[in-house]
């Protein structure tokens, strides 16, 4: 079930979207500040969020620069519900990466029914493949050969960006910091021995895709 995240600080508001979510058979969260949220985001990502824009002390707008200049959240649908309705205000959002504006009053349904089509349009990255890989997101399952493999939580990440990214060559700095959420530099070793130990598992399996260093920048996905 996918699950959302929303942040809104109208608790007659943020009744109503809970039990909008609720009765859709939703997993979801409410927040009433950014901190909270982004502590969340940060232990693990939602599926879409529904974002105020005015908040105390707070502007919305900021959270949506932060979430889409971050590499593990910049592709997360991301729905402003507002009570601003300008068409600069409409635009400002859209313009800084929103999917969609909804302003306040809004009926359920129609809260529903934009929701419902931002999971649909996402739905496609929830399945991931790569010559005789397939990757189940939601259920974190991966199969090499019809052959259901265990992998660790990083090496997991690890292969599912190499996967969104074929053939691309991924730096290493990227890779750290989506894989560990960090901007810092780890110590070399760190991913090299992650991309040792995914190689084997492919390869124990005869996966047909390989995952090649390239000298001095970092790792991408090729099929053999």
């Amino acid at each position: 079930m996918p699950k959302i995240y929303f942040i809104e600080d109208d608790h007659s508001i943020a009744y109503v979207i809970e039990k909008t979510l609720s009765n859709a058979k939703y997993d979801y969260i409410w927040f009433q500040n950014g901190r909270d949220f982004f502590d969340a985001v940060a232990k693990e990502l939602p599926d879409l969020i529904l974002l105020d824009l005015m908040l105390p002390n707070e502007h919305g707008l900021d959270h949506l620069k932060r979430l889409r200049s971050h590499p593990m959240t910049e592709d997360i649908p991301v729905i402003i519900l507002s009570a601003l309705s300008s068409e600069l205000d409409k635009v400002s959002g859209l313009d800084l990466g929103a999917d969609d504006y909804l302003t306040k009053p809004f009926g359920v349904l129609e809260l529903l029914s934009r929701i419902q089509n931002k999971l649909r349009r996402t739905k496609v990255k929830m399945h991931l493949e790569a010559g005789n890989i397939q990757m189940d997101v939601q259920t974190r399952e991966v199969h090499v050969n019809q052959t259901l493999i265990t992998l660790t939580y990083k090496e997991f990440e690890l292969l599912k960006l190499l996967m969104e990214h074929p053939d691309e060559v991924l730096h290493r700095d990227r890779i750290f910091q989506v894989v560990w959420g960090s901007d810092l530099v780890l110590e070399s070793r760190t991913i090299d021995m992650h991309v040792k130990s995914l190689r084997k598992k492919l390869s124990d399996q005869q996966s047909n895709i390989e995952i090649m260093t390239v000298r001095a920048v970092g790792y991408r996905l090729v099929k053999l």
